[in-house]
Formats: C-alpha cells, sequence, structure tokens
C-alpha cells in the first residue's frame, strides 16, 4: 500500500513537472510569435517609411516648402529689411508691440519672414517657371486700412504706346498685411502667390484656384480640400452658367465663397493631373512669349486663357470647360488680337 502511495505521489509530481515544462513551452512560443509578429510590423512600417520617402524623393514637388539660398540683409535698425527678391518694412504701428519694439526681435522676425518668402519663391519658379522682374515689398502694420482682417496685393502699371497697341508694365509690386493675417500661414501664402499672378491678369477663378494650390500643397497651410468630383460639384446660375465666372474674388463675400475657392483649386490640380507637373510652366512661358495679356484693356476672360491652355496641353481644351459650364468658345490668335485693336480703338488716345 505505501509502495502504491510512492508511486502516486512520484506520478503526480512528475505530471506537475511535465505541466511546468508544457507551460513553459507555450510560453516562449508565445513570446517568440509575439517578437516575431511586432518584428514583421516593425519591419512592414519601416518599409512603409521607405516607400513613402523613396515617393516623396521622386517627386520632390510634393513636400513642403524647401529652405532657401538666397541672401538677407537686416538693416541696422531692422526696420528694413531686403533679400533677393523682396523688401521687408515694419510699420510704424507695429512697433509699439512686443516682439517689434527691439532690434534683436525685429532681426530674428525679419530673417524668418524673408527666408519664408524666398522659399515660396523659389516653389513657385519651380511649379510656374516664371518670376515678377521687380522686387515684391511686403509692409506689416497692426492695423491696415482700418482692419486687422484683410491683406491686400497692390500691382503699380504704366501704359505705353507699342507698335500702335497700348501695352501694360508693371512698375512695382507691393504687399500690406495687419500682423495678425501674416501670421496665418495660409493667408500668408495665398496672399504672396497672388504676388505673381497679379502680373498676367489672370481670370479671378484661375488665379485664385492657383493660390489654393500653392497655400494648400506647398504652404500646407490650406482649408479649401478638392472636391471628389468636378461634375457632381458643380454649381451653375440662372443662366446655366459655372458660379464661378462671375466671381470678383476675395471681396465678393457670399455662401458660395468656399465653394468658389474649393471648386477653383479642384480645377486647376485636375488639368495639372492630366497633363503633367510641368503643364503650367508651358503656360505661362506661352503667355509670356506672346505678351498678349499686356495689351488687355482688363482681366482675359476664361475663353482667352483656354486658348493657352489648350496649346500647352496640345489638344483643344474648349469641350472640358464647355462641360463644366463655363461661357467659353474656340479662339485663334487671330481673334485675340483682332479684339485687342478692337478695344484700342475704342479707347483712342487716352492713355497716350
Amino acid at each position: 500500500m505505501k509502495s502504491r502511495n510512492r508511486l502516486l505521489f512520484v506520478s503526480t509530481i512528475f505530471d506537475r513537472v511535465l505541466c511546468g515544462m508544457m507551460q513553459t513551452r507555450i510560453t516562449v512560443m508565445l513570446l517568440t510569435a509575439m517578437l516575431v509578429f511586432n518584428g514583421c510590423a516593425a519591419l512592414e512600417e519601416a518599409q512603409r517609411r521607405r516607400e513613402k520617402r523613396l515617393l516623396e524623393e521622386r517627386n520632390a514637388d510634393s513636400l513642403m516648402l524647401r529652405p532657401t539660398n538666397a541672401t538677407i540683409k537686416i538693416g541696422p535698425d531692422a526696420l528694413y529689411s531686403e533679400s533677393d527678391h523682396y523688401t521687408l518694412t515694419f510699420a510704424k504701428d507695429l512697433l509699439e508691440h512686443a516682439g517689434f519694439d527691439e532690434v534683436t526681435n525685429r532681426t530674428t522676425f525679419a530673417r524668418s519672414a524673408l527666408g519664408y518668402m524666398e522659399s515660396l519663391y523659389d516653389a513657385m519658379n519651380r511649379l510656374f517657371g516664371f518670376k515678377p522682374k521687380h522686387k515684391i515689398h511686403v509692409t506689416l502694420h497692426d492695423v491696415f486700412q482700418g482692419t486687422r482682417l484683410a491683406a491686400a496685393t497692390t500691382t503699380n502699371y504704366r501704359y505705353m504706346l507699342q507698335n500702335g497697341r497700348h501695352v501694360k508694365f508693371v512698375n512695382g509690386i507691393k504687399m500690406n498685411f495687419p500682423l495678425a493675417m501674416y501670421e496665418r500661414q495660409g493667408v500668408r501664402a495665398h496672399e504672396l502667390t497672388h504676388a505673381f499672378t497679379n502680373i498676367y491678369f489672370l481670370p479671378v477663378w484661375f488665379s485664385e484656384g492657383i493660390a489654393v494650390l500653392i497655400q494648400t500643397e506647398y504652404a500646407k497651410g490650406g482649408t479649401h480640400p478638392k472636391f471628389d468630383s468636378l461634375k457632381g460639384d458643380l454649381r451653375v446660375d440662372l443662366d446655366g452658367v459655372n458660379q464661378l465666372e462671375n466671381w470678383g474674388g476675395h471681396l465678393d463675400g457670399g455662401p458660395l465663397t468656399q465653394w468658389r475657392y474649393r471648386y477653383a483649386y479642384t480645377v486647376v490640380a485636375e488639368l495639372r493631373k492630366r497633363y503633367g507637373n510641368d503643364f503650367y510652366i508651358k503656360v505661362f512661358r506661352l503667355l509670356e512669349d506672346d505678351g498678349l495679356h499686356q495689351k488687355l484693356d482688363g482681366k482675359m476672360r476664361t475663353s482667352f486663357l483656354v486658348y493657352y491652355l489648350s496649346r500647352a496641353a496640345g489638344e483643344d481644351l474648349v469641350p472640358f470647360f464647355e462641360n463644366l459650364q463655363f461661357k467659353v468658345r474656340k479662339l485663334t490668335k487671330e481673334d485675340i488680337l483682332k479684339q485687342i485693336d478692337t478695344l484700342n480703338a475704342q479707347i483712342g488716345g487716352k492713355r497716350e
């Protein structure tokens, strides 16, 4: 009997040892599995990051603004500074505020601001292949024209008679920013973009679409996301014409304002997607070579723009815009010159 109990006791110990070994083995297997899983997850995450980095390197224009190599010169009192393509002035009413009442603070701010603007300048040049011939003069205010909520870009022109046609030449580009507007990254990028596009007298919707593209995709300050469908998100007026056609720009508020920014951006982005990242370089090169925009009495109409968009695309884009309910017609260069001559005949010698 004692021998039997001893056997049972030994058997119980053996079972417990065996059970413990099995539990240990299971624990080791679970730990191994977890390590393998975590290792695989880490490898997959590393691979995803690597692929993303490679994609960004292949498509460098998808990155944020790049550092600039421009020369920046700060004045002795840092009230006025300049870089290769900009000047920056602090208005008197700003000097009463903390952060602008000491030279060291103004110096730091000016260097950072001009560096940012030069980086944006480089991005614009890469994107569109053009640059203003004049420096862009930026003045920062506390209050500008009675408000802290509106920035303004002014392009000054002079008219000259050239080969019997009145031609507009840019004298200078000025920008006035209340500090509250300048410190909003999206507004800053948007308005600085207009300093470029204003020299081409573009249709409002196209100029705003480009500004939102830069604001969103390069300066990372966008608040106007693209629509999923140009056709599905279309809005027309009572005449059945696209609501972008009668847009007056920033000062034209109303319930359709946000839609207009988004839709203009969607159109501009869609054309670049279809015809490549150098599409707008081609467009503005054609505009620059012909110089016909300088001979217009005002802003160009969409049909005028579509003439150049079509030439850059290598196909007629009138059907594309007609499908989106723009009021356009197919123009030739002769049509444009004829209209310019008609306008010159109407205004006569008023600008001579």
